[in-house]
């Protein structure tokens, strides 16, 4: 093995958090490889993205970069935005960047088969009757909070910095003591207008914010989420209201 770094991707952290889950097996890893350095990135979502482990790899001095999924099974459109995340990141360093190459799905290795045949040795656990149920009362309501705000967290607007502005928002509304009643915030999956990234949308007022950076998380909340104003030199789009 010849990488100095070997970055476990996930596609998103939506469900159980990938840095969770894939703890044991990392830590496992490193144990095998003590020369090599092992983190984990998502294309999407709330822990690190893969543009911020490379720049870690980077900085570190690494000169070979494997990046490797941790998912099974392929998905075509994850591939493809993989590899153009890498692609970008490539293109914004100076000469000497590290090599970075992108392995090939588990599925394609042999060992893949012995993972199957030891689930089908095990026989799994009973499912049972007992569980939770699909519905609940809790789950009816529908929030009442004056304003909710969705915050993209797909493959671009990570790269574009929407972890950092998510984080930014969160604690920017709680300075100003907005909780869930007043502005309810949630991260989202791709919004779509991708080249806006990061992208931020506020309902039901219907504004679509693109280029939403850390910096100007304070002045939104500030001005549109506190005083009702839209910061329209930002809104990209303004559903019609009608």
């Amino acid at each position: 093995m010849t990488a100095d770094w070997v970055i476990v991707t996930a596609p998103t952290d939506r469900g159980h958090r990938p840095a969770t889950v894939l703890a044991p097996a990392l830590a496992e890893l490193r144990t095998r490889y003590p020369a090599i350095v092992f983190r984990l990135a998502v294309q999407g979502g709330s822990d690190t993205p893969i543009t911020e482990a490379l720049d870690d790899a980077a900085a570190a001095g690494a000169q070979s970069v494997l990046l490797v999924s941790g998912q099974t099974l392929g998905d075509a459109k994850q591939d493809s935005w993989l590899a153009r995340i890498v692609g970008h990141w490539l293109r914004l360093q100076p000469v000497g960047a590290p090599q970075v190459r992108i392995a090939p799905l588990l599925t394609s290795q042999h060992g893949f088969v012995d993972l199957l045949g030891e689930a089908v040795a095990h026989g799994g656990t009973p499912a049972r009757q007992t569980t939770a149920p699909i519905q609940s009362p809790a789950w009816e309501n529908v929030p009442e909070c004056a304003r909710h705000v969705l915050v993209c967290r797909g493959p671009r607007c990570s790269v574009e910095g929407a972890r950092e502005t998510s984080e930014t928002l969160t604690a920017v509304l709680a300075d100003r003591g907005l909780d869930d009643d007043a502005v309810l915030a949630t991260v989202t999956g791709c919004l779509f207008p991708c080249g806006q990234a990061p992208v931020l949308v506020v309902y039901p007022d219907g504004d679509w914010y693109s280029g939403m950076r850390p910096d100007r998380i304070a002045r939104l909340v500030d001005e549109h989420l506190v005083r009702g104003r839209p910061v329209d030199e930002w809104v990209k789009r303004r559903l019609d209201r009608a």
